[in-house]
């Protein structure tokens, strides 16, 4: 019956009108003990003011002299119904020097049971003062109820004494038990009628829907560590149960959201790719620290249009929507290119909220781009020149030149040349793919430097006699380097071949090396024609020559320095340039010790 709440209700009301009764029954049950012990309170004061004042011995300032007198006056007072009297000397001792009692005259009060300790220590100030509740004392029979109360006695501001009074207050308690008895007579009428009062408004369900309220409230404010408690498997126990099984979905739903925010913002944040969120008006709603350094953004109150325009001025926010949410765009600014990609982002209606813009740095894609057409074009280049001078003077052989022994043998040598030429240029092209795609085995073992610059000497020493250049090694026979011997043989070859090659006749080419505390520096110099400062930055570029037509026509193939220069890093090395026209060119390999 009680899982019904309407019952429940009835007995939730019966309780309040009990406790309601009860608290009012008791609150007045309560204040008439008081003003009773109030009354009793100042009754005993103003006993025992009469006392003092009908006997001159006790307003006389010397009690020690009038003890007998004293007694003889105390023992004259009309003593009341379980009343005791004590008259007690401000000595040490406090002692007991007359009383109501004869068994306790001559005892020190501290020492007599009758006596409340504290109170009297209490009214040494001077004070008069009492106990509150009173004092049980039991006996064999029956409990009795007492006040006591400690009253100085003053002559010219000193103290001579104390009368202590000790009063039963049965007859306060009987009153109000009596008045309890009337309270609870009068409940139990109100509680009766409370029975049908109840039927009636047992449809009225407040405290439940309050509680269902405020924690849906509190929700609403963000604050998702609700619960209800649940003392009951009636409607409200279920709805409860029911609620709080939402609120834990809820924050699961919750936490799972934050876990893929924070994914999401720490995705966007160390992304290469600048990633910008602007809504219809063209406030900015999101950019991540990419977008910000790309559009120069300082502040989250800036506007699009206005900071689109550091990078290119057409793509604004009325642009973006006349192309349906949806385009691309290829910037480029400063030297960078930028693809631009956006498209459109939903609300919570399923309308366009918005539109989202990434920004993609494709500056070395580009670079790249253009530098495999690049040599792609030279490769066809440098390929089809021999070819076609192999082929024409092949078809001037076949023509009759062969019959010509003079003009057949000088067109067979250029042919042979040519040919030397395309299989330099395969052979150098083959490495480079190698060392791109990572197929090429180093094996680093200890090199003496020394030995290597003489075996590249030795085999540049034809193209040095050819054109009568001087070479000068300087190089200690102590450094030894951690290198694959055959890689930095190639880097010596490419390095000091264009050295000599470039290098006009009876000029000098200086090799050098050197120690420092974390290196070992290989310095290749000649005084050559130089190179100008314009193109010192792209001559480690495959194909790319300073003067081609000169380069090519001393059998060049254009990759001597890219080889290098890839063979260098791949054992953490450098090569670097130092340079000057018509004084001369210096290469530095900067080796790790």
């Amino acid at each position: 019956m009680f899982k019904s709440i309407r019952w429940k209700f009835i007995l939730i009301y019966f309780l309040l009108v009990f406790l309601a009764m009860s608290i009012v029954g008791i609150y007045i049950v309560n204040q008439l003990e008081k003003i009773q012990l109030d009354m009793n309170i100042k009754n005993m004061e103003a006993r025992i003011r009469s006392i003092i004042d009908s006997y001159s011995s006790l307003k006389s300032g010397v009690w020690d002299d009038n003890i007998e007198e004293i007694q003889k006056s105390i023992s004259s007072v009309q003593v009341g119904y379980n009343e005791n009297i004590y008259v007690i000397l401000n000595d040490n001792n406090r002692t007991i020097i007359a009383g109501s009692v004869e068994e306790s005259i001559g005892l020190s009060a501290f020492n007599y049971n009758k006596i409340n300790n504290y109170i009297l220590t209490k009214s040494m100030d001077g004070n008069s003062h009492h106990t509150a509740p009173a004092e049980q004392f039991e006996d064999s029979e029956n409990q009795r109820f007492y006040y006591h109360m400690s009253y100085p006695v003053q002559t010219e501001g000193t103290i001579r004494g104390y009368i202590y009074l000790i009063n039963n207050i049965d007859y306060i308690y009987d009153t109000v038990n009596e008045s309890r008895q009337i309270q609870t007579q009068a409940t139990i009428i109100a509680l009766t009628i409370t029975v049908f009062l109840g039927l009636i408004l047992s449809t009225s369900i407040t405290g439940p829907i309050k509680e269902l309220t405020m924690k849906a409230r509190q929700m609403s404010l963000g604050d998702f560590d609700q619960k209800v408690s649940v003392k009951s498997d009636d409607e409200i126990g279920q709805l409860g149960n029911m609620f709080n099984f939402l609120i834990d979905q809820l924050k699961r739903s919750m936490s799972s959201l934050q876990q893929e925010k924070s994914k999401m913002e720490t995705t966007l944040t160390y992304m290469a790719d600048g990633v910008l969120t602007v809504d219809l008006a063209g406030n900015i709603i999101h950019a991540n620290p990419v977008a910000k350094r790309i559009l120069s953004i300082k502040s989250s109150d800036e506007k699009f249009n206005d900071v689109i325009v550091n990078l290119k001025d057409t793509i604004s926010i009325d642009y973006i929507k006349s192309r349906d949410y949806h385009g691309r765009d290829l910037v480029e600014k400063n030297g960078e290119t930028y693809n631009i990609d956006y498209a459109p982002f939903m609300n919570n209606k399923n309308e366009v909220g918005g539109v989202i813009l990434v920004f993609k740095n494709i500056t070395e894609q580009h670079r790249i781009d253009r530098l495999q057409k690049e040599f792609v074009a030279n490769v066809s280049h440098e390929l089809k020149t021999p070819i076609t001078t192999i082929k024409s003077y092949a078809e001037t052989l076949l023509d009759g030149a062969l019959e010509e022994k003079e003009t057949a043998e000088e067109f067979l040598n250029v042919i042979n040349s040519e040919s030397d030429r395309m299989s330099r240029l395969v052979t150098d092209l083959l490495r480079l793919s190698r060392m791109d795609y990572e197929q090429t085995n180093w094996y680093k073992e200890s090199i003496n430097l020394q030995d290597m610059v003489n075996i590249v000497v030795k085999k540049l020493q034809m193209q040095i006699k050819e054109k009568n250049i001087s070479i000068h090694v300087r190089v200690p026979d102590d450094i030894d380097i951690l290198f694959d011997r055959d890689g930095f043989e190639q880097i010596l070859l490419n390095i000091a071949g264009n050295a000599v090659k470039y290098t006009p006749e009876k000029g000098n080419v200086w090799i050098d090396a050197k120690t420092t505390e974390k290196n070992v520096l290989v310095s290749i110099k000649d005084d050559g024609f130089g190179i100008p400062k314009e193109d010192q930055d792209r001559i480690f570029e495959r194909f790319y020559r300073v003067e081609k037509a000169r380069a090519r026509g001393m059998g060049g193939t254009g990759l001597g320095l890219s080889i290098a220069k890839q063979i260098a890093e791949a054992h953490n090395s450098a090569i670097t340039v130092k340079s000057q026209v018509n004084k001369g060119t210096e290469m530095i390999i900067t080796i790790p010790r």
